[in-house]
């Protein structure tokens, strides 16, 4: 039996009874809501050394020769008006020594250069990324619990026990580590190694290092030979990490010839970023310009920021979004 209706009770509108909002030539375009990006952008600035292995007989105007270099590359950045988030010191073995010719060890090279940069900018200008990678223990070390350092590295194709030695004292001195990642079979390898056993919680920051020539067997780089590439890579490596650390803070290296695109394509999907002279020679994959000095790399990444809509977080904004201890003043342990 055929189920009776009310029909007076509906409203009296026919099949092509369109609204204005509906016969408008165009929909109010507010109707697709803001896309989710950060109106912030934490921007680095890594001066020089590093796994690209760069050296002033690749670029001329390269720091990297020795520490009073590197030094005189740090003040350069950090006299801009508007400076860098973070500061990267690498110093790579063939630039542990003065210019003098006074060599030193890993962790020694760090106080040399980062304690008086500490002393004359504060910690309202510097925010330190240091690499405690190299040399013992004691001079990995050094820069962590002489309080120098708040960021450095961290990698899953490392040794379990060294993860298990390291992260704990890193943890223990409030420094964060970055997740390194320079293929994407190491984004498992940290899912399986650091995060599913604890040893490194989410959310978690990442950093990404593509698109260097491959080194080879310990030293593998994701190939980005054109734009397209360049793009897939990316957006796959960003879904794989969100698939484990959803709420992860991902930073995108300029690396090799991808270069100041790579960042600008982090920098419109919602990204942080890297630029300076560590990883790359070229300011454009399409040209052999080379990158002339630091400061003029992180000008123009703050400047491409702005014209992206987003502003460079300061480094006490920086220190907040991750979890970092607040820091001012001048004295190179991090107290007041």
């Amino acid at each position: 039996m055929a189920k009776e209706y009310d029909w007076a009770s509906f409203p009296k509108v026919g099949m092509y009874d369109y609204t204005p909002e509906e016969v408008a030539y165009w929909p109010m375009q507010a109707v697709h809501p803001k896309w989710r990006i950060s109106e912030k952008v934490s921007i680095q600035c890594a001066l020089s050394g590093g796994g690209a292995r760069i050296t002033p007989a690749q670029n001329p105007t390269h720091p990297g020769a020795n520490l009073d270099n590197i030094s005189d590359a740090a003040k350069e950045v950090l006299e801009l008006k508007k400076g860098p988030t973070v500061t990267h010191f690498d110093h790579d073995l063939y630039s542990l020594r003065t210019r003098d010719g006074k060599e030193m060890l890993p962790g020694d090279s760090y106080t040399y250069v980062v304690k008086p940069l500490v002393e004359k900018y504060g910690w309202d200008k510097l925010c330190t990324h240091i690499n405690c990678l190299r040399g013992d223990l004691r001079q990995q070390m050094l820069p962590v619990v002489t309080g120098l350092c708040e960021l450095t590295y961290t990698h899953p194709r490392a040794s379990e026990a060294w993860l298990k030695t390291t992260i704990p004292i890193l943890q223990e001195n409030n420094v964060r580590a970055e997740i390194t990642i320079h293929v994407n079979s190491e984004i498992e390898m940290a899912e399986r190694i650091l995060i599913r056993t604890g040893l490194m919680p989410n959310p978690n920051l990442w950093i990404l290092l593509f698109g260097l020539p491959c080194k080879g067997p310990r030293w593998h780089f994701e190939y980005i030979p054109n734009a397209k590439a360049m793009c897939q890579v990316l957006v796959n490596a960003v879904d794989r990490i969100r698939e484990i650390d959803p709420d992860a803070f991902i930073t995108i290296i300029a690396g090799g010839r991808p270069s100041r695109y790579f960042v600008t394509l982090a920098m419109l999907m919602g990204l942080h970023i890297r630029v300076g002279m560590e990883d790359t020679v070229f300011q454009y994959p399409h040209r052999e310009t080379p990158c002339r000095n630091n400061a003029e790399e992180v000008k123009w990444a703050i400047e491409m920021a702005a014209m992206l809509g987003r502003e460079v977080m300061t480094p006490a904004e920086f220190r907040q979004a991750v979890g970092l201890k607040p820091r001012s003043g001048f004295n190179p342990d991090g107290t007041k």
